[in-house]
Parts: structure tokens; C-alpha cells; sequence
């Protein structure tokens, strides 16, 4: 379980790293006219690099911490589910050629600030469906490995919106500021 933790905690940090402005930067100098493509080779590299820990994820024995119910793999799958329509659905609020990194003639930062569609009940509805997900996943089997992955995913969830909010902060000011006080973080219609 630890290389498996690890491996998760490590795609975060890489993840994470790379979306910062310190290495956005550095891409910037390095890349010059071509950090256009940045965006781009970022989210490749977001996929890529999942491949060897999903590899690790479904290699790693899977030790079933209790008795399953009949239930329980229904409603776990259920969460799951709705975790995929909530991921989905908040994508549909977004240009995706640009959240892709497609759109090679827009600028490579956020500059336009949303918050309508599901940006009206919580801040981050992308990483609310993705705990979902992991967390619904773990229900439907109880697992070790299904545990492991859910809490190292919500581990970098908290940790990357932290840093994510930073940024925001800094590129929308007190608009987010305001934002923030208005809008739940992840779960709708709670301060939380």
C-alpha cells in the first residue's frame, strides 16, 4: 500500500508543481513563443503520467477490509456515478479547446473569472465529483487499495485547492475574496 500511496502523492506533487506560477514561469522562459503549447503538453502530461499509477492501483492485491453487503457495491457505483455526471456536467461551464489546451491562440492563463453553471453552489465542482468518485469507489468494494487511492486523492484535492485559491487570489483579487465568502467550497448549500 505504501508504493501505491506514494505514487499518488507523487502524480499530485508533479501535478500540482506543474500548474504552479513559479513553473509557469520557468515554461514561459523556456519555451518562449511556443508556451502557447503549454496548457497542452500539461494536460498530456496529467494523463500520461496517471497510467503508471492506475497501473499500480489495479496490480495491487486487493485486501477487503469487511464483509461487502449486497448494497453496498449498489451504492458505492451510485456515488460513483453521480461523481461523473458532476464532472461532466461542471466541464460543460468551460471552453474546452482552452481548458484542453486546443486553443493554441488564447492566452495560457485564467483570465476571465466564472462563476456561473455549478460555479454557483461550490467553488470547485470538478474536484467535488472526483471525491465522489474515489470515495464511492472505495464503498463499493471496501478495499485497501480503493482506501489508499481515495484518501492520497483527497489529500492533493485539499492540498491543490489551497494552492489553486492562492492563485486566484492573486490573478481576481478581491472579486474571489468575495467569492469565497459567498460560495461553498465543495459541498453546495453547506460552508464547507
Amino acid at each position: 500500500m505504501f508504493l501505491l500511496a506514494f505514487a499518488w502523492l507523487l502524480y499530485g506533487a508533479i501535478h500540482s508543481f506543474m500548474a504552479s506560477n513559479y513553473f509557469k514561469n520557468l515554461a514561459a522562459k523556456m519555451l518562449g513563443k511556443y508556451f502557447r503549447f503549454y496548457r497542452l503538453i500539461y494536460n498530456i502530461l496529467a494523463v500520461v503520467l496517471l497510467v503508471p499509477v492506475f497501473g499500480i492501483q489495479f496490480s495491487t492485491e486487493k485486501e477487503v477490509l469487511w464483509q461487502v453487503s449486497i448494497y453496498q457495491p449498489i451504492i458505492g457505483k451510485f456515488i460513483s456515478v453521480w461523481g461523473a455526471i458532476l464532472i461532466a456536467t461542471a466541464l460543460q461551464g468551460y471552453d474546452l479547446r482552452e481548458f484542453s489546451g486546443l486553443d493554441f491562440n488564447k492566452n495560457q492563463e485564467k483570465n476571465e473569472f466564472k462563476n456561473d453553471g455549478l460555479l454557483k453552489y461550490m467553488r470547485h465542482p470538478i474536484y467535488f465529483g472526483v471525491l465522489l468518485l474515489v470515495w464511492g469507489m472505495f464503498i463499493a468494494d471496501a478495499s485497501t487499495r480503493s482506501l489508499t487511492g481515495a484518501v492520497a486523492v483527497t489529500i492533493y484535492l485539499f492540498v491543490g485547492i489551497y494552492f489553486e485559491e492562492k492563485k486566484l487570489i492573486e490573478v481576481f483579487g478581491e472579486k474571489y475574496k468575495r467569492y469565497q465568502q459567498d460560495v461553498p467550497m465543495l459541498i453546495p448549500f453547506l460552508r464547507f
